[in-house]
């Protein structure tokens, strides 16, 4: 207890949890291991934390589930509502597990008739490197196949029988470049739980278009699945959404009016920072007197001239003039700046000042306060008050929850401290200077 009667000590509750691990005759457990990535979590969060040290441990689990690669085998039938849709080709082979591979050359040798009889298909087989293989194919090892067949991409969904949508599986990075790119339909067999199939998307469009309004021809994003009206909007998107992992755009439900509710958690971002830089450069431009630089047409290219760096914060102690340079080499003075005023600021908020001695009106603010300042959700038995303050200054700010007062404390990177520099028009011309 400190002489207000405050308990200097809070406890808090945090979970740790190790990845998934695949264990198998030919891939025993490895329990050092995986004891090893646990404590890595536990000391990443009391070194990273504000104080917090490791005091015990409740409990230890362990979970185990009996694993089910995702494979594909012999035939099965088509949903109705997908089969309503006119947008698959499903082959029906019922005597072997090649589903993918007659898909496949579905795709690449589409039939006359019949489209859904392996016999269309059978003389085409060959014409695919399936060396090394294992049928039938798991999603994972498309990869290889890939790897196997250089003019091929292939994209692969999955369907979701109760939300009637689709997740994808897996995007070939060469979706883009390769000239064949061929989208494939994973089935669950009803009958047959360990049983799945692969089935040709030839209208990847109308399998995804029948969620709007609009009656014409439509185009769909390979990475994310959304649906566009025009191959320009899909163009433009796709510059965008290609930078992405793939991805599945759920919406809210309508009737869920908590889901419809725009929100955020990142609260952190509502309280200013101790310190940030703003920036601004100048450039001249000068002429392009070597055509053979390989800059094609470019009669001028711009060189940076100067630059000005100021350090703004509320303390006033650590306040400075702006830094002014014009000269050569401004690029590299800019550098050398940054990289001593990062130096800096890492020093300064290293230190970490405790917190300065409450005052009797910030003590019974403190006391009496029921909501964290940060997240308003109120105080109980699991969202326990904390005291925030500056860790630059000392100064008590307010009341908050230990997950909020978490979140308040400096970012770190391996570097040192996280500092945010703003640049004057930088996306717009400054960036050239980069």
């Amino acid at each position: 207890m400190n002489e207000w009667g405050i308990s200097d000590v809070s406890t808090i509750t945090t979970y740790f949890h190790s990845p998934s691990f695949v264990v198998s005759l030919g891939n025993p457990i490895n329990i050092p291991d995986i004891v090893q990535l646990f404590n890595d979590r536990v000391d990443g969060f009391t070194r990273n934390g504000s104080g917090y040290l490791l005091g015990w441990i409740d409990s230890l689990t362990a979970s185990f589930v009996r694993y089910r690669p995702l494979g594909a085998g012999s035939f099965c039938p088509t949903p109705t509502w997908i089969n309503a849709k006119h947008a698959v080709v499903n082959v029906k082979n019922k005597n072997d597990n090649k589903c993918f591979v007659w898909s496949l050359l579905a795709h690449l040798y589409p039939a006359n008739d019949h489209l859904d009889r392996v016999q269309n298909y059978v003389k085409y087989e060959n014409t695919l490197n399936v060396e090394g293989l294992q049928f039938p194919l798991q999603v994972k090892d498309i990869t290889k196949f890939e790897k196997l067949n250089p003019t091929i991409a292939v994209h692969c969904i999955a369907a979701d029988e109760n939300q009637k949508s689709f997740a994808i599986l897996h995007l070939s990075p060469e979706a883009h470049t390769r000239p064949h790119v061929v989208t494939l339909l994973l089935l669950d067999d009803p009958d047959k739980p360990e049983n799945h199939h692969y089935v040709y998307v030839k209208n990847l469009s109308r399998l995804l278009g029948q969620r709007n309004d609009h009656n014409g021809k439509s185009y769909a994003c390979l990475s994310c699945l959304q649906v566009f009206q025009t191959e320009r909007v899909l163009k433009e998107h796709e510059r965008h959404c290609l930078i992405h992992k793939p991805q599945q755009v759920t919406y809210p439900d309508p009737d869920q009016p908590d889901q419809c509710k725009l929100a955020y958690t990142k609260r952190q971002y509502e309280h200013p920072r101790d310190f940030y830089y703003v920036c601004d450069f100048e450039a001249y431009l000068l002429h392009n007197s070597d055509p053979s630089s390989g800059q094609g047409n470019v009669v001028n290219r711009h060189e940076p001239s100067g630059f000005c760096l100021h350090r703004m914060t509320p303390h006033e102690k650590y306040k400075t003039e702006p830094y002014c340079y014009t000269g050569p080499n401004a690029m590299e003075k800019f550098f050398d700046k940054i990289l001593e005023e990062a130096k800096a600021i890492d020093e300064i908020m290293s230190a970490d000042v405790p917190m300065d001695p409450l005052t009797d009106a910030e003590k019974l603010s403190h006391e009496t306060v029921t909501t964290c300042n940060t997240c308003n959700q109120p105080f109980d038995g699991t969202r326990i008050r904390q005291r925030h303050h500056n860790h630059i200054s000392g100064k008590y700010l307010f009341t908050v929850c230990q997950n909020c007062n978490l979140a308040l404390k400096p970012r770190t990177c391996p570097d040192g401290h996280e500092v945010v520099c703003l640049f004057h028009n930088l996306k717009s011309y400054d960036d050239i200077s980069f």
